[in-house]
């Protein structure tokens, strides 16, 4: 082989090895600008100063630190967010990141595209507690913007510490107006069912002093239970300013209809009983929900349209004014009734199973008037209706 190939291959050699080191060193400054661009107390210090403008206090048990890999983030470990004033925590979870945009960070600006939460414990009480004391919008409705979602993963919703939903995971796109916006949830309930739920909408831009609330896809599974699908639309003027129609099917297990059969009893069923056992196919129900918003002197009312072979129901519901009346019936005397019925209408059932809320034979009819029997009205003959 001529000495002048032999130089030239190893020429070649040098020059690829020298790209090779320059590329490297270029990946390396790369990675330590973004790296000293992260700043972690930069983001910190943002979520302190908004959280702290809402009465919440953030805790972490160590100093958050920055990640380039897969994506440039902020991980914090071990954090938690409680009321001011209170030692129970509205949230904790053992992590989380903060994705930070590429575009946003080479340009040094404090920007969120997503947060990731492992873990978290979220406490029903507190959570109410924080909701109540969040000042309310005067003037037209805002909508917040999530740049790219927020996702939790292996979450728990417990109340006053006793657990209600395991394993709880919820995601969500991007909320901008003018865009699809969809909510994925799913959990675990206490007693070991799956439960799924997912919403779809396309929010529009704040106009009129309303935002429309337009394709609106609401969706709700029970593992071995009640299902349902409703489509519709809605608007929403800020506050409990919401008006919404939607409408759809549930679906349910219906109880065998032993009771209804002329077939004699086979199996531990006794004869004439009814077995509590759900057939194959679900019952279905047409259903219909019409959100209204206060007006004047009435509050906030849902209207219910259940229709369907075994149900049929039609009612109106204040659901603000239960936790009012409530207090009133306990402490209602002979001559200082409770007032007037947060809900009013009819319903007629002969079977209905939602899992852990079976009847069987009711009829009820609630009139804003009714006023509580008198301590020497006589009992009226028991109904042939149960309710389990």
């Amino acid at each position: 082989m001529p000495a002048s190939a032999t130089l030239q291959r190893h020429r070649v050699r040098w020059i690829a090895l020298g790209v090779g080191v320059l590329l490297g060193a270029l990946l390396v400054a790369f990675a330590l600008h973004v790296y000293a661009l992260l700043q972690p107390q930069r983001f910190t210090s943002l979520l302190e100063q908004q959280l702290a403008g809402a009465g919440i206090k953030l805790r972490m048990q160590a100093p958050a630190a920055p990640a380039l890999f897969p994506r440039p983030a902020v991980r914090m470990q071990g954090f938690s967010l409680t009321n001011v004033g209170s030692d129970t925590p509205v949230l904790r979870a053992s992590g989380a990141t903060i994705v930070v945009p590429w575009r946003a960070l080479l340009h040094g600006e404090v920007a969120i595209e997503r947060v990731e939460i492992t873990a978290p414990r979220i406490d029903l009480g507190q959570l109410k507690t924080l909701l109540a004391r969040l000042p309310q919008h005067a003037g037209p409705p805002r909508l917040p913007t999530i740049a790219a979602g927020v996702h939790m993963v292996q979450g728990t919703l417990s109340n006053a510490g006793n657990p209600l939903l395991f394993e709880l995971d919820v995601d969500t796109g991007e909320l901008v107006p003018g865009h699809p916006f969809r909510m994925d949830a799913s959990a675990r309930s206490a007693g070991g069912r799956r439960l799924t739920a997912s919403f779809t909408t396309v929010p529009s831009s704040p106009r009129d002093g309303a935002i429309d609330l337009n394709a609106i896809q609401l969706d709700f599974t029970k593992q071995g239970g009640v299902s349902t699908h409703l489509k519709g639309r809605g608007q929403w003027q800020g506050g409990e300013a919401i008006t919404l129609h939607l409408e759809g099917d549930l679906r349910y297990p219906p109880l065998a209809a032993d009771a209804r059969s002329s077939a004699p009893a086979t199996g531990g069923t006794p004869a004439g009983g009814t077995s509590t056992q759900p057939s194959e196919n679900p019952a279905t129900d047409h259903l219909t929900l019409d959100v209204r918003p206060p007006r004047s002197q009435s509050p906030l009312s849902i209207a219910l349209q259940l229709s369907g072979d075994d149900t049929n129901a039609n009612v109106r519901l204040q659901p603000t004014e239960f936790g009012a009346w409530w207090r009133r019936l306990l402490a209602a005397s002979p001559g200082h009734p409770p007032g007037p019925l947060p809900f009013t209408g009819t319903a007629s059932v002969r079977n209905l199973d939602l899992g852990q809320l079976r009847i069987t034979g009711l009829h009820i009819e609630a009139d804003p008037d009714l006023a509580p029997a008198s301590a020497t009205t006589a009992a009226p003959p028991a109904a042939a209706s149960t309710a389990r």
